[in-house]
């Protein structure tokens, strides 16, 4: 995407992040309450400082957990914006 581009799923340019965001299209468990409680999502793009996500279940989806991808470490995260079935942080 050049980036001059609209991101269709979130509005935002690409000039307008702090950190750019690298598609990467993994899957990832969604850890909440504690532990005790996992989802599946896809990470559609991700970087140092956040992460545009695809919950398996939006509504499910509490607005702190521990976000685990595939292949790198799990990592805090809290949900800044929700949007259809995307959800996303900085």
């Amino acid at each position: 995407m050049s980036e001059k581009q609209d991101d269709v799923s979130t509005g935002l340019t690409a000039n307008s992040r702090r950190v750019t965001r690298h598609r990467s299209l993994l899957g990832a468990q969604i850890i909440f309450r504690n532990g005790n409680c996992s989802m599946t999502c896809l990470i559609a793009d991700i970087s140092e400082t956040g992460a545009l996500l695809r919950p398996l279940d939006m509504v499910l989806c509490p607005n702190k957990f521990v976000l685990r991808p595939r292949f790198d470490p799990p990592r805090e995260c809290e949900v800044v914006w929700r949007k259809g079935e995307l959800l996303g942080g900085p």
